[in-house]
């Protein structure tokens, strides 16, 4: 144990750890403020236009909504979708950013979320093509709910053509959907993505204070006469490995923790209740709440953080300088990315989910597949995407960890 604290201490109190960990702070409050500044909203006030922005435009917005908050019947929907078929051919508009801002506030706004949401489950089965609002029968909705799964089944068709089993796969994880839906105003798909660049950062950070973990002292020949000393080899792998990964951890379970408070306080604790799937697809093929979709995104980047530094504690295991193992660590963290903008073909997207930063890749990583309908095949087979990405990486943590006691115990042989 005493070991254990004295190589705690030393990595922290390296400049560059706490130089690291500093800004994995700052970046833990700036981006949980950042999709805050996203926001706008166009306002009349006493005749004259004017446009609000930040906390005041996400405070209109979610007075305008309050009252559609909670379950969201088929005649709430249907209301909405007249409501806005009425205007739209009352002004002679096809769209509804081209209604004047006066009607749009009164009208619109209080029922722009459900509007977002209802053309997409009657979009053509052949060309997937949904319907502008103005091109909506109201009467439609009065089986909306029927309707989500019937879409599921078109779209999966025309997604998964060559793959019936993803489509049947689909078809049971959305019957555990819950319905009718939920809403409350105030979320923003900004925060969402913007917890998602969060987590790519602090993971990074961490591998970044990982990679020199044992290079250093191979560079340095420290190795050398610690390798000597009575708790050697074997006992100071397991110390250094452990000590790494515990910063690590907590670093990023403490920074996580903070940016979803910060954010969900800026938008709205209420909204945590919310159905994922009317905030990203209305076939959204996981069961949850906005607040449980935020919480699993969070532990599947902590899965990914463990299994990115064991493997970067690997690499540094195997590297004689700090140079080399940072810049190995560096490529493979970014492989992900690389290999998504590279090609979207089956044996890609499997290489890029089973790398150990495939799930916290700001492109096809664990929060974007979360939202999406993306399967990878085995033959006949088929897997949804994230379990893919959280099965690999709680298989890559005790493996890596494995290989880096063993290699540091084989350096000198």
């Amino acid at each position: 144990m005493r070991l254990f604290r004295l190589e705690l201490k030393r990595v922290v109190k390296t400049r560059t750890t706490w130089m690291l960990l500093a800004a994995a702070l700052l970046i833990s409050v700036l981006m949980a403020w950042l999709p805050v500044t996203f926001e706008t909203r166009n306002v009349v006030e006493d005749g004259v236009e004017k446009e609000l922005t930040g906390f005041d435009a996400i405070r209109v917005k979610r007075q305008a909504q309050a009252g559609i908050a909670g379950e969201i019947t088929e005649a709430q929907l249907k209301a909405a979708a007249e409501t806005a078929v009425r205007v739209l051919r009352e002004y002679e508009k096809e769209y509804m950013y081209q209604l004047p801002t006066e009607v749009y506030v009164e009208k619109i706004l209080p029922v722009a979320p459900l509007l977002s949401r209802v053309p997409e489950v009657y979009a053509d089965a052949e060309t997937g093509m949904a319907p502008g609002i103005a091109a909506l029968d109201p009467d439609w909705l009065d089986h909306f709910y029927e309707s989500c799964p019937v879409h599921l089944k078109n779209l999966m068709k025309l997604e998964q053509r060559d793959y019936p089993e993803a489509g049947e796969k689909a078809e049971k994880m959305y019957a555990k959907v819950k319905m009718p839906f939920v809403f409350y105003p105030g979320y923003s798909t900004n925060a969402y993505d913007y917890q998602m660049l969060t987590i790519f950062l602090l993971v990074l950070l961490c591998v970044i204070i990982a990679a020199p973990i044992y290079s250093a002292e191979y560079q340095t020949h420290a190795d050398d006469i610690l390798r000597c000393a009575k708790y050697g080899k074997g006992k100071l792998a397991v110390i250094k490995l452990a000590a790494a990964v515990l910063i690590s951890a907590v670093s990023f379970a403490l920074c996580m923790a903070l940016h979803l408070i910060l954010s969900d306080s800026f938008f709205g604790w209420d909204f945590l209740k919310s159905s994922m799937q009317l905030v990203f697809s209305t076939v959204s093929l996981s069961a949850m709440t906005i607040g449980q979709l935020q919480l699993a995104v969070a532990a599947a980047g902590f899965a990914s953080l463990l299994a990115s530094v064991s493997f970067t504690l690997f690499l540094s295991s195997r590297c004689q300088n700090t140079v080399a193992a940072l810049a190995l660590a560096l490529l493979f963290f970014l492989s992900p990315i690389i290999l998504f903008m590279a090609s979207g073909g089956n044996g890609i997207s499997w290489l890029r989910c089973l790398l150990p930063s495939g799930g916290v890749s700001i492109l096809g990583g664990f929060a974007s597949e979360m939202t999406d309908f993306n399967f990878l095949h085995i033959g006949s087979r088929c897997v949804w995407t994230p379990y893919v990405i959280l099965g690999a990486a709680l298989v890559e943590i005790p493996v890596f960890t494995v290989l880096t006691i063993r290699s540091y115990c084989r350096h000198s042989q």
